[in-house]
Order: structure tokens, then sequence, then C-alpha cells
């Protein structure tokens, strides 16, 4: 029997084979004295292996993959750190400069995302999109241009938070009938607020305590965080702009950008008004915060797709609905 591997599979355990082959001869020549001569030159050699190859050849191994691209940013970090272990104290000048250079890498990668946001905004512009279907409307265009559905995904959900941060401000349009919001019953707005004024003093503090450690590791850190900031803006403009809808032969469900949705009527088998119980059952979660008030259960398991092409299979979803008994009501006269 043979068996066959994914290229992306292959890719990724030839990327962890090289690193284990670099951090061991690293390790093995720093440590030896048969090399004390040249263990500067060499030094040198093995801090650009491990805070740089390692790093780009695991950009090569999960470019193709739904893995985030920013995913890099922390392996930098964690590569540097082992750099720091590996490296005799006497021999790390040259990490002092890659540290240097790595501290502006996330500012960076969020200056390139902002870009390609405003480039494939503009297709998407064209083709008469409203706030509520951004997303859906830019994963077609991707795909119709050739991208695969992975790299569409992945693509989507990066452009979809940068666009919804800076342009998701305007005021949500009236709801028509047989729209629900999601976020005015659900507590939503309270934690929006506290950790949007509690994320920038918490990023501010933890800086300045890191910042007396690795100057880069604070940098990176406060660079995580404010992409944090812009996820959380992003999410909840898009929570407010896309509401749930009933559509003439299923219900779209829609939460910011995290999940979107398509159920037929006929799939649907029972609908409760209550919260969902972690502890007794299992479900996925569309609410916009908390444990919802509505639970809807299909008659079959689906396989639905979220942020960066993640994808879950199950039979059982709960919602935050803002007026769930008519939501419940209406939704009853199309299910039968």
């Amino acid at each position: 029997m043979v068996v066959q591997i994914k290229p992306s599979s292959l890719r990724f355990l030839l990327f962890l084979i090289a690193t284990a082959f670099i951090l061991s001869i690293s390790f093995w020549l720093m440590q030896s004295d048969r090399f004390e001569l040249n263990k500067g030159i060499l030094a040198i050699g093995s801090s650009l292996d491990i805070v740089v190859l390692i790093p780009l050849a695991y950009y090569f191994a999960i470019r193709k993959t739904s893995i985030s691209r920013l995913s890099v940013v922390p392996i930098s970090v964690l590569c540097l750190i082992i750099a720091y272990q590996v490296i005799p104290k006497e021999h790390q000048t040259a990490l002092s400069y890659l540290e240097f250079l790595l501290a502006p890498l996330e500012l960076v990668i969020i200056g390139l995302l902002i870009i390609k946001v405003s480039k494939v905004s503009k297709s998407v512009l064209k083709s008469g999109h409203s706030l509520s279907t951004f997303p859906e409307v830019l994963k077609e265009i991707l795909i119709s241009k050739g991208a695969s559905s992975r790299l569409a995904n992945i693509v989507t959900t990066e452009v979809s938070l940068f666009y919804y941060t800076f342009a998701g401000w305007k005021k949500p349009t009236l709801l028509q009938p047989g729209e629900f919001s999601n976020y005015k019953t659900s507590g939503y707005k309270s934690i929006f607020v506290l950790i949007f004024f509690l994320l920038p003093v918490e990023t501010f503090v933890l800086h300045f305590w890191l910042a007396s450690y690795s100057e880069a590791l604070a940098w990176v850190l406060t660079g995580i965080s404010i992409y944090s900031l812009f996820f959380i803006l992003g999410d909840r403009n898009a929570i407010y702009h896309r509401s749930n809808s009933l559509g003439e032969n299923a219900i779209f469900l829609k939460t910011g950008i995290r999940w979107k949705v398509e159920l037929p009527y006929e799939q649907i088998e029972n609908i409760e008004l209550r919260e969902g119980d972690e502890s007794k059952e299992k479900f996925l979660n569309l609410s916009s915060f908390g444990d919802g008030n509505v639970v809807l259960t299909l008659k079959k398991p689906i396989e639905v797709i979220g942020l960066y092409g993640l994808k879950k299979t199950t039979n059982k979803f709960v919602l935050s609905i803002d007026q769930p008994k008519e939501f419940a009501t209406l939704l009853l006269t199309h299910v039968g």
C-alpha cells in the first residue's frame, strides 16, 4: 500500500527536518572546542541560519496553506530567542543587529496588508457591493481571477479585517423585513468598550516592561497588540453591518468576519429559544458574544467555513438575535 503525502504536508515535514538539522549543527559548532579560532565567524553564520533561514523556510512551507503568513512573525521571534540560547554571549553581535531589524517587521507586514486592502478593494467597489456583502463579493472576485478556494479564504479574511476597520464606520442601514441584528442584547457593546480601552493601556505597560529585557520582543508583541486592535475594530464594524437574514430558500447567518453560514430551510429540524450549554451539547457558537438566545438543530451535520478557511462540522448552531421571538416565528413559517 502506497501512502500519498500532500505537497503541503511534505513541505512542512521538510521544514521540520531542516530546522532540526540547522539547530543541531549550530549547537554542535558553538559547543565544540575544535572550532574555537573560527567561532566568531561560525556564530555569524549560525545566527543567520537560525534567525533568517528558518523563518524563510517556514514561509515557503506555509504560503500555500490556510495558515496565515503573519505567523512568520512569532516564528521569527521564537527563532531569535532560541539563537540567544545557542550562540555564546561573547559572539552575539550579529544577533543584536538582527534583533534591531526584526523590531519593525510587523509594522512592514501590516503596511503591506493595508496596501493589499486598497488594491483589492478597488475591484470590489466596481462590482457595486454593500458593507453587508463585502467578504462574499471579494471571495467571488478572487476565485474568478484564478485563486484557489483556500487562498481566497485567507486573502478575504485579511482584506476584510482591514477594510471594515477603516471603511466600516458608516451608520448601519435600516434592517429590512427578514433581517435581524445580533449585537444589541448580547452584551457585545459592553465587552467591546472594555477591551477597546484596556488593550492600549495593557500594551503600553507591557511594552515598557519587556523593553528592559528585549527591545525587539517588546516591539513584536506591541505589533501583535496593534493587529489585535485592528481585528477587534474590524469585527465590531462587520457585526454592525452584517445582519442575519431570511431569504427565499435559506437563512443566512453572519457573525462579523468570523462566520458566514447558509442554511437551507429543509435542513432545519428544531428551533429553540434558549442559551447554548457547552457542558451538555456540542455546537458552533455564532453569537457576537456570550451563550446566545436561539439554538438551531439540523437534520444532519454540515461543514462551514470561518476565518482563514477554518472548517467546522456541526449539526447545531447557537445565535444571538436581538428579536428572538419574531425571528423564531418568521423562521417557522419557512421551515413549516
